[in-house]
């Protein structure tokens, strides 16, 4: 069953993709045509060189690159919200395998240059040992590296939806990879002869190796840029993606234009497929000095409105900034709203106070890390501490109230903040 769940979702993402074709018209982004590209945080080069000094002192070696993911991302982005072939599985995993800010953990530094720079406040790379059979995973944002603990090729953490031998992937990398700025030039290049430009904002994604995210494909023997708007805080309903794949000699590349789909759309494309549900689990009530905190973890799911009795299948692309959440007592009435006192990674929930003048929300990831909070911001407006995040099956919403609040009894009432698609659920506390 879990196998069916899986290709269903990939199905509807696959069908509304095909099924739109590429009819999108694009506007021009700023490249700073005529002037000097402005650089926003290292280049491949530079940001593997910083990463390769460290990797080499790292025992367990010889360890060799087999995948590159670099992100210039022009608002909030979180590549959570674009989704992978195992996506809950992939997303959970991976959060609680590498704790930091990773493809799968936090909000990506939005990029201020231009795009013709080939440089990017993120980069992800990882390396394989044939001597252990271990990978490493490290990152290099705006210039600071860090290494993560190596994993099995087995590990539960699945990042890379067909790694197979990483061995393969290593030589189809060799000998060397071209610098991004070179591919960002051929990539824009190639766009303006085609199209009037790509849309902003944008994220360009630099990548080579086995692919990651669903309807990107691999890269094996080319070095890739990829304009995605998927993942991108406020942008939703249809939108294109570029691809620009180029040989690690330089000699040829090639450009597809396609459209998909960010979110689940309002209109059933698919099976009737139209809306998402946040089914929820029992709640749990701790009482902390201070707080009332009630829990929950939650499943995202797709709602099938054709079938008699509604199935559910595990949700993709749902962003927090598209949600808003309310709670009400039983009489219907809304329960005052505060500020968050964990607007930032706390090393517990537990650390998160109480505010006097009302509640507000916490996500988790499945492991209990901390992801988001939902506030009452400075500007009396309900929000969000990290822009985008994405909301995805298995992670955790703790509300924490005035310890003196009572919420047995009170309603938590999920609803979209766009038009483009319908977020629905309700959970009795």
């Amino acid at each position: 069953m879990k196998t069916r769940l899986i290709l269903l979702s990939l199905l509807v993402l696959a069908v509304v993709t095909a099924g739109l074709g590429s009819f999108w018209f694009l506007v021009r982004t700023s490249t700073n045509v005529g002037s000097s590209p402005i650089a926003d945080g290292p280049t491949l080069d530079q940001a593997a060189e910083s990463v390769n000094e460290s990797i080499e002192n790292l025992s367990g070696g010889p360890w060799a690159l087999f995948s590159v993911y670099g992100v210039a991302a022009q608002a909030p982005f979180s590549a959570d919200v674009i989704s992978y072939p195992l996506n809950n599985q992939t997303a959970n995993a991976c959060q609680a395998q590498f704790n930091g800010l990773t493809l799968w953990n936090g909000t990506i530094p939005v990029f201020t240059g231009t795009l013709d720079s080939g440089t990017a406040p993120f980069w992800q790379f990882a390396y394989y040992s044939d001597s252990d059979h271990q990978i490493v995973l490290a990152t290099n944002v705006l210039g600071s590296v860090h290494l993560y603990p190596s994993m099995s090729t087995d590990a539960t953490c699945h990042p890379w939806y067909d790694l197979g031998n990483p061995e393969s992937w290593v030589q189809q990398l060799s000998p060397f990879l071209p610098n991004s700025p070179a591919v960002a030039r051929s990539a824009l290049d190639a766009i303006d002869q085609r199209l009037p430009s790509q849309p902003s904002p944008t994220a360009e994604i630099f990548t080579s190796g086995p692919g990651v995210f669903v309807g990107f494909g691999d890269l094996g023997g080319q070095a890739g840029v990829i304009f995605d708007r998927c993942g991108l805080a406020g942008v939703t309903g249809i939108q294109p993606v570029l691809q620009w794949g180029e040989s690690l000699q330089g000699i040829s590349g090639s450009l597809s234009n396609e459209t998909t789909n960010c979110a689940m759309l309002n209109r059933p494309y698919f099976a009737g497929y139209g809306s998402y549900e946040i089914v929820s689990a029992a709640p749990t009530g701790t009482n902390l000095s201070g707080a009332t905190q009630v829990s929950f973890s939650f499943q995202v799911a797709l709602l099938d409105h054709n079938q008699t009795a509604p199935t559910f299948f595990d949700g993709w692309g749902l962003a927090n900034w598209m949600t808003s959440w309310n709670l009400t007592n039983s009489s219907g009435a809304q329960l005052a709203f505060g500020p968050s006192t964990c607007d930032s990674w706390v090393p517990s929930i537990s650390d998160c106070r109480a505010d006097s003048t009302g509640w507000y929300a916490v996500i988790l990831s499945q492991s209990g890390d901390w992801i988001n909070s939902y506030g009452l911001q400075p500007n009396g407006t309900r929000g969000w501490a990290q822009p985008v995040t994405a909301l995805v099956s298995q992670q955790q919403l703790v509300i924490v109230a005035p310890r003196a609040w009572n919420l047995g009894g009170d309603t938590l009432a999920v609803s979209s903040t766009v038009a483009t698609s319908t977020v629905v659920g309700l959970l009795s506390l």
